[in-house]
């Protein structure tokens, strides 16, 4: 059966091209993700022109097609730049793209260290305590009860890290689109890379009653939200993210 023409039941098969494009789009996917590793380690200091095509291409297994195609992903981000008679170099860390979600989950996988940890952190205290106070002024119109629920399961005896930080993931995200402004709902990617991050390095249960304190300490925002709040929402938001950036940068 030619690929294309419909079988008997009238669905048709599924065009070969479309089998190899989807092969083509992960392979991309896959040399993307390994030269921003690359870069974001500092493997590839910024400045510095990437091997030549034939290398790369050898190095990863793949056509230069699709190698093309994964420097044309990391141009779009601001991690490379493409000079005809020059090559494909490496552009300053200023025009990077570092809110864009796979930078930061690339950032992620390539390493954070204590300065980076610290940056994320600076970042949250600008945007989350914000967004609570103003989740706090439209607590009618969303779900505030979710957020006590999401504390009881931070605080439930033997939570183990997992779960945890699940929970603390959810909990903070909830509050982001709570805030109902757009810009701030769409900063997940960094609350998340951060707050993983943040628990990877140290969670509340390494300490005793750790879990309890940190489920208390977001029940108070959950509080302030729920009353609306908004000097009080700011303020305990601010708390919970200063203990973990303490948590995460003494270890």
């Amino acid at each position: 059966m030619r690929a294309g023409r419909q079988d008997r039941t009238g669905q048709g098969t599924k065009p070969r091209s479309t089998t190899a494009r989807a092969a083509a789009i992960s392979y991309t996917d896959k040399v993307a993700r390994a030269i921003a590793i690359d870069i974001l380690s500092g493997r590839y200091p910024e400045d510095r022109t990437l091997p030549p095509d034939l290398d790369l291409s050898s190095r990863f297994g793949v056509s230069r097609t699709v190698l093309r195609e994964a420097v044309r992903v990391l141009t779009g981000k601001g991690l490379l730049e493409a000079k005809p008679g020059v090559g494909t170099k490496v552009r300053q860390r200023s025009q990077w793209h570092i809110f864009d979600p796979d930078v930061l989950i690339w950032q992620a996988d390539a390493g954070l260290g204590k300065e980076f940890m610290r940056h994320l952190g600076e970042m949250r205290l600008i945007l989350e305590p914000e967004a609570a106070a103003l989740a706090a002024r439209r607590h009618a119109d969303f779900d505030v009860d979710h957020l006590f629920r999401l504390t009881e399961r931070m605080a439930a005896r033997g939570i183990v890290a997992e779960a945890f930080a699940r929970a603390d993931l959810e909990f903070h995200l909830a509050v982001s689109a709570g805030s109902g402004n757009p810009f701030l709902s769409a900063i997940s990617a960094l609350i998340e890379v951060s707050l993983t991050a943040s628990l990877r390095r140290s969670w509340p249960g390494d300490d005793p009653g750790g879990s309890q304190h940190s489920a208390m300490a977001h029940r108070a925002i959950a509080e302030a939200i729920s009353v609306g709040d908004s000097d009080a929402a700011r303020e305990a938001m601010r708390n919970v993210i200063n203990e973990g950036i303490n948590r995460s940068v003494r270890r």
